[in-house]
């Protein structure tokens, strides 16, 4: 029997993850990626000697006690080409809160110093204080059950049972406001940190289940970050017989009778599959390459209602000094607000300092990274492409208040800078068409995480969409979960077992996949 042929668009984590898995379950498959690069938002990029990373701060699953680790393993996304395990580096404090009177807070990874840093700060919490570290300890112990799919009935009562309480903590805090939870405190110290880090209408559990994983080291820092861990994951789709075709940009999902059977891209290719799967942005899968045609009032809702994560100003900066004495993360807060351009107002920037990673700059040198959250994405849009000059103006005077601002708060900074790279909104467009720049998606309100978007296309055959698009409040780990999920329930319609790992005992691994002629529709 002939393998289906699966056409992929879309080269990030969740696209990589489909090939890979469908790879070794017979199926060929081929992707399609924009960039020329895989890996969607989960990239950095080299400016000299420094190499600037724009998405992992933190990873869930870097050890066992994480469902997740079993997929990273599967994926091969720590391992390098010579079967060398990826270094997790995992920190002391998850970050450090600057308040408005100048004290600094530090969130400790381990929640019994937590627990004591906060009795420290707001001793009148100290009943509420216990009961939430409490709280994060039961969330630590929760194991995602994301390779829970073959094992007995036995085993899947025992799991559920042993994360029964973890289960409930993790749904009271995902029901939970980031606003709710900042009133339950009596001190003003206490308020400030959960009403600054993350905004107020998103779900406690958004910053909640990351720093509770801290705690058992199930969310650490792969050393070499985003592109090494994504390339890792490249290299094993290749290996396993998959295609990837970079700078081809997909412009259309060609639909016959109501059913998916090629795509079209945007210099007129045309290349057809038994099934197609989106791993794109959600709004141009949707809106653009199926023009609008199939919708269902779910997801209707859920883009013109739901809030999405910001775009951001990322500036990176190559330091000629160590900085080792300087927290990895911080949230620095300043009396006068930063206004930006694009007229919105930071109290905060985040500050990541990245001597703990030897790879990404010479010995005695250290990337730094500034992000600043926005959501006027179209005022960067039309001054990139209508006053290209202007553009660069105000990217450089971005880059010079926040220089500004370091070296007031760290004296000598800004002479030992010697690299400067700054992104914008419109650079996240350019490069993964991400709707309004977004980087994660829709934002994890308590709402949106409580909605289940749907994988299939409604009205239309053969056609899916996964990644962060298709899991409010996005994520990695999600992104990659949801190729895992995808092969399993192409399996399931296909009558075949579903095979997670490398070795396919039932047939041969496909070879290359060929592109299918064109053909007319």
């Amino acid at each position: 029997m002939k393998n289906k042929k699966i056409l992929i668009i879309g080269g990030g984590i969740a696209g990589l993850s489909a090939g890979s898995y469908l790879q070794r379950n017979g199926y060929n498959t081929e992707i399609f990626e924009a960039h020329n690069l895989p890996g969607g938002v989960c990239t950095a990029w080299k400016r000299g000697e420094y190499t600037f990373d724009y998405c992992i701060h933190w990873l869930m699953g870097t050890n066992e006690s994480s469902g997740f680790h079993t997929i990273w393993e599967e994926l091969g996304a720590l391992e390098d080409e010579e079967g060398k395990k990826t270094q997790i580096q995992n920190f002391e404090k998850f970050t450090s809160v600057e308040l408005k009177n100048g004290e600094v807070v530090p969130l400790y990874a381990d929640l019994n110093k937590l627990e004591q840093e906060f009795l420290k700060l707001a001793p009148e919490d100290e009943k509420n204080i216990r009961k939430f570290i409490k709280d994060l300890k039961k969330l630590a112990d929760f194991k995602e059950g994301v390779v829970n799919d073959q094992g007995s009935i036995i085993d899947k009562i025992s799991f559920w049972f042993k994360n029964t309480i973890p289960f409930l903590k993790l749904i009271k805090y995902v029901r939970m406001s980031m606003e709710e939870l900042s009133e339950k405190w009596e001190n003003p110290q206490l308020k400030e940190i959960f009403s600054c880090v993350i905004p107020s209408s998103w779900s406690a559990l958004s910053l909640l289940l990351g720093l509770a994983k801290q705690h058992v080291q199930a969310a650490g820092y792969p050393i070499g970050g985003s592109l090494p861990f994504v390339r890792n994951i490249e290299r094993k789709y290749l290996k396993l017989g998959g295609e990837i075709n970079y700078s081809s940009k997909v412009e259309k999902i060609l639909v016959k009778n109501d059913q998916a059977i090629g795509i079209r891209l945007e210099n007129g290719e045309e290349y057809y599959g038994d099934e197609i799967i989106s791993a794109a942005d959600g709004h141009t899968t949707l809106f653009k390459m199926l023009e609008g045609e199939y919708l269902s009032s779910k997801l209707e809702k859920a883009y013109e209602e739901f809030s999405l994560f910001p775009s951001s100003i990322h500036l990176g900066f190559g330091v000629n000094k160590d900085l080792s004495e300087l927290p990895h993360s911080m949230l620095l807060n300043f009396s006068d607000p930063l206004i930006l351009p694009d007229g919105s107002e930071h109290e905060y920037i985040n500050l990541m300092v990245y001597h703990f990673d030897p790879t990404l700059a010479p010995e005695g040198k250290t990337p730094v990274t500034v992000l600043l959250n926005t959501w006027k994405d179209e005022y960067w849009q039309e001054l990139a492409e209508e006053v290209p000059e202007r553009y660069k103006k105000e990217k450089k005077r971005i880059g010079e208040d926040v220089l500004n601002i370091l070296e007031e708060r760290f004296p000598g900074f800004s002479e030992a800078v010697e690299q400067i790279d700054i992104s914008t909104p419109h650079t996240v467009k350019r490069y993964t068409n991400n709707w309004h720049g977004s980087y994660e998606g829709f934002a994890p309100t308590p709402e949106a995480l409580m909605t289940k978007l749907p994988k299939e296309i409604p009205g239309l055959d053969n056609c899916y969409m996964i990644g962060q698009w298709t899991e409010p409040g996005g994520g990695i780990p999600s992104a990659a979960l949801n190729g895992r999920n995808i092969t399993r329930k192409l399996c399931k319609k296909d009558n075949k077992e579903f095979f997670s790992n490398s070795l396919v005992p039932k047939f041969d691994l496909p070879r290359r996949s060929q592109r299918t002629p064109r053909e007319d529709v």
